[in-house]
């Protein structure tokens, strides 16, 4: 399978750094049967980068009403798809859905896209290291989305 594992994040925001820290972490171990990326910056021209994979896993930070910091929760663009009012997740004001639906509009290959977003205290907040509770989750996450990449690697290759 040709696949793509994408951290979004940036680097200069506390606890939106951690899809970037994650994904890197994640590419130790799967550096070899996947390709690894992250960006600092969402945008219109990811159909490109993401067009010819087969899957493509991607981790990023999310903010949720009631939410707890540290954990993440597993999704398909679909599910999280900004209404009018913008509450969905986005790569930075386009939606994944919106995405695939254009890229293969335009004729591209997109892929099936899961979406591991993780919980965190405030991705807007500018400073160094992330919270408390998000970098104390931080090992568990590798492991854990680690696992879940390991295991839809290997239904694709048994099927």
């Amino acid at each position: 399978m040709n696949a793509l594992l994408l951290g979004l994040g940036n680097d200069i925001k506390r606890d939106d750094v951690v899809g970037l820290d994650v994904t890197e972490a994640l590419g130790e171990r799967f550096g070899d049967r996947l390709d690894v990326e992250t960006y600092t910056s969402g945008r219109l021209m990811l159909i490109q980068e993401l067009s010819g994979y087969d899957h493509v896993f991607l981790v990023d930070a999310i903010k949720t009403d009631g939410g707890t910091p540290g954990d993440y929760y597993e999704f398909s663009p679909s599910e999280v798809e900004p209404g009018d009012d913008s509450g969905g997740l986005a790569t930075h004001n386009v939606g994944l859905g919106t995405l695939q639906t254009l890229g293969e509009a335009m004729g591209q290959s997109m892929p099936e896209i899961t979406i591991f977003a993780i919980e965190v205290e405030n991705p807007f907040e500018y400073g160094e290291g992330m919270t408390d509770a998000v970098e104390a989750a931080v090992p568990d996450l590798i492991e854990e989305i680690g696992d879940d990449i390991e295991t839809a690697l290997a239904a694709t290759a048994a099927a």
